[in-house]
């Protein structure tokens, strides 16, 4: 009897209230209690594997000069497998070896799970014995029957990201790097293209690498192949990171794709230390090319409808609101910078196509300051 192995995408429903933990467990009486697995914290990976015991169809026969088969209108019969009973007395198990997909990454061993029909959710009790070969990509466990299995991962391994910054590479285009795994985005007009992802000092997705898709259709790509950049609704739930006003970080998402034809943005360490309405990060004005490692940064805060430039630096020993002298206040962040920028940063910005900045607006928007 064959076992059949299949990769489908199966409905994902059963994500559970806000309460429940990742593995909830509920009481079952005298047996193991299942552990219903949150899917706000944890996503399939990889597709849903069906594993099934098929009948082996009729086979061909000859018969003098002729080849007869039966054919059946059915098509595959599942068969009824009842799992028998070990010398000991327990339930025998069902050792499965599954070869996983080579488009996405796992960055920890994942976690396996089960769908339950009867619950409509999937659960990670009876799954034991689990050997996860990461180099031969694949993973082998036991199980009591057949069933249908998904193999998940925390959707918050990559947050918060340890740095990001986006600077202008020419006319309406420009890079976004975050630095959680090191991942590269290029900008072009309302094009998006994943430049590389870095995982251990090698690249690894070079199915979607090198491709130019729609911000959106990007963010799709990098959560099914594992690399999940994006926060949820949901993530400060997973996530320890200070929450921020919603009226300052979309404002500064704004304002910062508005210039980012000529002006460099990044990372401050000093953000987490800022109030909920406040963020903070690095402006510089950049006309070439190449990196804004080198470049000179200021650091900005802003809530939303005031900005201000810091005296603070990177290497400051605390965090301090104190505003550098002789700066003053500006409602916008086009204005603060526009105080001090040059004529062709400015005739840059000016020249902007509205494409390009409504696709650094939706990357901003789909990642960043929260989060760093």
């Amino acid at each position: 009897m064959p076992v059949g192995l299949s990769a489908a995408e199966l409905p994902l429903s059963a994500a559970l209230p806000e309460e429940e933990a990742s593995l909830q467990e509920e009481p079952a009486g005298g047996e193991e209690a299942p552990r219903v697995v949150d899917l706000e914290q944890l996503v399939p990976v990889g597709g849903v594997f069906h594993i099934s015991v098929l009948r082996l169809p009729p086979q061909a026969q000859d018969v003098g000069d002729w080849i007869m088969v039966e054919l059946l209108d059915i098509g595959l019969e599942v068969y009824p497998y009842s799992p028998g009973k070990a010398e000991d007395g327990t339930q025998e198990a069902v050792q499965i070896t599954l070869r996983l997909p080579d488009n996405v990454i796992y960055f920890k061993v994942p976690v396996l799970a089960r769908w339950d029909p009867a619950g409509q959710w999937w659960r990670t009790d009876g799954i034991s014995k689990i050997t996860y070969e990461a180099e031969k990509k694949s993973i082998t466990f036991s199980m009591g029957g057949f069933s249908t299995v998904a193999l998940l991962q925390d959707a918050h391994l990559n947050l918060p990201y340890q740095a990001w910054e986006l600077h202008p590479t020419g006319v309406d285009e420009g890079l976004f790097t975050v630095t959680a795994v090191f991942a590269t985005i290029q900008i072009k007009d309302n094009q998006c293209m994943l430049s590389s992802v870095v995982v251990e000092e090698e690249e690894v997705l070079s199915h979607i690498t090198g491709k130019w898709m729609s911000p959106l259709a990007l963010r799709a790509a990098l959560k099914r192949a594992g690399v999940n950049i994006f926060p949820a609704e949901h993530s400060p739930k997973y996530v320890p990171v200070p929450r921020k006003g919603a009226l300052a970080e979309v404002r500064a998402y704004e304002q910062m794709a508005l210039l980012a034809a000529a002006f460099a943005f990044a990372h401050s360490k000093w953000n987490g230390e800022a109030g909920p309405e406040q963020v903070v990060f690095k402006v510089s004005e950049h006309l070439t090319a190449g990196s804004a490692k080198g470049n000179h940064w200021s650091l900005l805060m802003f809530d939303g409808e005031k900005v201000q430039h810091l005296k603070l630096t990177e290497t400051s020993e605390a965090f301090s609101e104190e505003v550098q002298e002789e700066s003053e206040f500006h409602s916008t962040l086009y204005h603060m910078v526009k105080e001090s920028a040059s004529n062709e940063a400015m005739e840059k910005v000016e020249r902007a196509g509205c494409m390009f900045i409504d696709s650094v607006y939706q990357l901003l928007l789909a990642t960043v300051l929260a989060y760093s």
